[in-house]
């Protein structure tokens, strides 16, 4: 999956538009005489309208925050995605057809207005799932070829007052470590391998690192894919990163960004 659709950002955007386009889309068009059935006697269509919403908000807050802090986009493929994506709107359904269930009152079961309810909601939620994934997609495609075109690009290292410390081609960086709030950028230059420290920090460093396709691999560590020789498991059975460095030491690779790091080997 592109790292654009593991961003925090995108999870934001997610639970902000999915509910508040179904809010204006039920409530511009009508679709399905949606407004004869919520005109009850106990609550005006804008209000029944806004309830639903705000439960789909509510559904929708809980999913991406727990997608995002369980970590389970780090390993998770397109399929699997969608198909969180899926389980939302089946949610948010069940949700919906309880509250429409209690403010009316109806002659069908409460199962068959969740089918009915899943049916609407598919229909008016598909639009918004459907443009954010093109969205992200081209957002990914152009990032990846920004980042390929980026192979010689500078990188520029500011520390936690912001103030430019360090800069240094990206085909020349090894890998980066990181040890409390400093950070050891392991680089060559020419045929002779260098260290620069500098107060900063992982999540400081991560865009520009990214951007420019230097990959984390561990809590700790940075690497250059261009520079692994090999991945392999050392004696501790511990997935380690070789170097094509001689002499040097092999850089530990966590199972959380494993697969990342075996997609552009």
């Amino acid at each position: 999956m592109p790292h654009t659709f593991k961003r925090f950002t995108t999870q934001v955007i997610y639970f902000l538009v999915i509910p508040f386009f179904f809010l204006a889309f039920a409530a511009f068009y009508k679709p399905f005489n949606i407004d004869t059935l919520l005109n009850t006697s106990k609550a005006s269509f804008s209000f029944n309208i806004t309830m639903m919403m705000c439960i789909i908000l509510l559904v929708m807050v809980i999913s991406r925050l727990t997608l995002y802090f369980s970590r389970a986009l780090r390993n998770m493929t397109m399929p699997w995605y969608r198909i969180w994506c899926i389980m939302e709107i089946v949610v948010s359904a069940f949700f919906v057809a309880l509250y429409t269930t209690l403010i009316g009152d109806w002659k069908m079961q409460y199962f068959e207005i969740l089918v009915n309810v899943a049916a609407y909601l598919t229909l008016v939620l598909i639009f918004p799932y459907a443009l954010l994934e093109l969205a992200l997609t081209l957002s990914a495609t152009k990032h990846a070829a920004e980042t390929a075109d980026a192979t010689d690009a500078m990188l520029h290292f500011y520390d936690s007052r912001h103030s430019l410390k360090f800069v240094v081609s990206a085909e020349n960086i090894l890998y980066i470590k990181a040890d409390e709030n400093y950070i050891t950028i392991h680089y060559l230059e020419g045929e002779r391998k260098k260290t620069y420290e500098m107060r900063s920090s992982m999540k400081r460093i991560e865009e520009t690192c990214l951007a420019n396709g230097i990959l984390r691999c561990h809590r700790s560590f940075f690497i250059n894919p261009a520079h692994v020789k090999a991945l392999r498991k050392d004696k501790e059975n511990a997935i380690v990163a070789e170097l094509n460095i001689p002499g040097e030491t092999p850089i530990p690779v966590s199972k959380t960004y494993y697969e990342d790091l075996v997609k552009v080997l």
